[in-house]
C-alpha cells in the first residue's frame, strides 16, 4: 500500500488517492463535516486502512468536545470488517424480553441456553450476540436496552432489531477489532458533537479486576472469581475481553 498522502489534482487543489475532488467534497459535507482538510485526509486514510466504503456510511466521523475527531462505524460496517477475515464463522444474535429464560456463560458458551415464551415473552430487556471463529472460542456480548435506548423513532418502532445491532456491534468488535475505530452506539451526537453514553465502568473497577485476575492460575478460579462479579460487570466488553485473554493465558 502506497504511504503516499496527498497529490495534486490539475487545478491545484490537494486530493487523496483513490478519491477525485469532488467525491472528497461529497465526503466532507456528508459523514464527515466539519473536518479541516488535514483532519479529512485522515479519515480517508481510516477508510482505505479499514477498507470501509465511506459513500455507503459504513464508516464516519464526528469531533467530539475537545474538538478531537472520532471514526465511527454501525454494524454493517464491522460485519464487513469480520466477514474479511478468514477466520470468520458466522454471528447469531436475539433480543431478550423480560418472560425469557435466558443463560449466557461467557467463561463456557457451550452451557448458553435460551428459551422464549412464545405466548407472553413481555417487554424488552436486552439482546445478545454470538461471533464464531474457526481458530477458537466464540464471543458473546450481552447488552441492556435501557442503557442503549435513545427513545428516537427507530427504537420506538424497531426496538428489537435496534437493540440486536448493538449487541452484534459490540460481539464484533471484540471478536476481529477494528482499531481506531468506535462504535456508533457508544455515543449520542447532538449538534454535530459526540458525546459518550454512560455506560462506562470506573477505571478503578477495572484495575481491582486486572490485580484479582493476576492471582487466578486455572480455569476453576477463574470462572468462580467472574461468577462472583456483579452483573453490570458481567456484561462490560472490556471486562469479558479481560477474562477471555486470561482463559486463553492457560
Amino acid at each position: 500500500m502506497s504511504t503516499q498522502l496527498t497529490s495534486k489534482a490539475s487545478n491545484g487543489q490537494d486530493t487523496y488517492p483513490g478519491y477525485n475532488r469532488a467525491e472528497m467534497e461529497v465526503i466532507k459535507n456528508s459523514v464527515a463535516k466539519g473536518t479541516t482538510d488535514t483532519e479529512l485526509k485522515y479519515f480517508l486514510s481510516v477508510c482505505r486502512t479499514t477498507e470501509l466504503n465511506p459513500f455507503t456510511k459504513e464508516i464516519w466521523c464526528y469531533k467530539d468536545h475537545k474538538n478531537n475527531l472520532l471514526v465511527f462505524a454501525g454494524r454493517d460496517g464491522f460485519l464487513a470488517n469480520a466477514q474479511k477475515n478468514p477466520n470468520f464463522n458466522g454471528i447469531r444474535s436475539c433480543d431478550v424480553c423480560e418472560n425469557d429464560d435466558l443463560r449466557l456463560d461467557m467463561m463456557n458458551p457451550e452451557n448458553n441456553s435460551h428459551n422464549i415464551n412464545h405466548l407472553d415473552r413481555g417487554k424488552i430487556v436486552g439482546a445478545y450476540a454470538i461471533v464464531f471463529r474457526k481458530d477458537g472460542e466464540p464471543t458473546i456480548s450481552y447488552v441492556e436496552f435501557k442503557a442503549y435506548d435513545r427513545g428516537s423513532a427507530t427504537w420506538k418502532t424497531h426496538p428489537a432489531a435496534m437493540i440486536k445491532k448493538v449487541a452484534e456491534t459490540q460481539a464484533l468488535k471484540l471478536a476481529f477489532g477494528l482499531s481506531g475505530v468506535q462504535s456508533e452506539y457508544e455515543f449520542d451526537v447532538k449538534e454535530n458533537i459526540a458525546i459518550p453514553i454512560n455506560t462506562q465502568i470506573a477505571n478503578s473497577d477495572i484495575e481491582e479486576i486486572k490485580e484479582g485476575l493476576d492471582l487466578i492460575h486455572d480455569v476453576a478460579e477463574l470462572n468462580k472469581y467472574f461468577i462472583q462479579l456483579s452483573d453490570e460487570l458481567k456484561t462490560d466488553k472490556q471486562i469479558i475481553e479481560l477474562f477471555k485473554l486470561k482463559k486463553e493465558s492457560f
